[in-house]
């Protein structure tokens, strides 16, 4: 991996800091669009993070990594979600 200052360079070619590196956190580029979308139906919708885990079943917490990419979501979280917002799973995965 080729270091750069405060950053660290991932083979996917996405860059990572340091810090979320060392936490074993790493937010891959199609994971933060689909949260970047969740988060933006979510906010349309009026819902706060807690609201729209409560309606899809899930925890808040595991929602909010969602919405910032860090973790790996399953179909299932997302069938959930998509249900909960009344959007299509498609509209979430879009361009990710």
């Amino acid at each position: 991996m080729e270091k750069r200052k405060n950053k660290i360079a991932h083979i996917s070619g996405f860059i990572h800091s340091r810090f979320l590196f060392r936490l074993g956190i790493v937010a891959f580029p199609y994971r933060r669009i689909v949260g970047q979308k969740i988060r933006a139906y979510r906010k349309r919708t009026g819902l706060s993070q807690e609201q729209l885990a409560e309606k899809a079943s899930l925890s808040y917490k595991y929602l909010g990594e969602v919405e910032r990419g860090y973790v790996n979501v399953s179909l299932d979280s997302l069938m959930r979600i998509a249900k909960a917002l009344k959007v299509r799973l498609r509209d979430l995965v879009r361009d990710a």
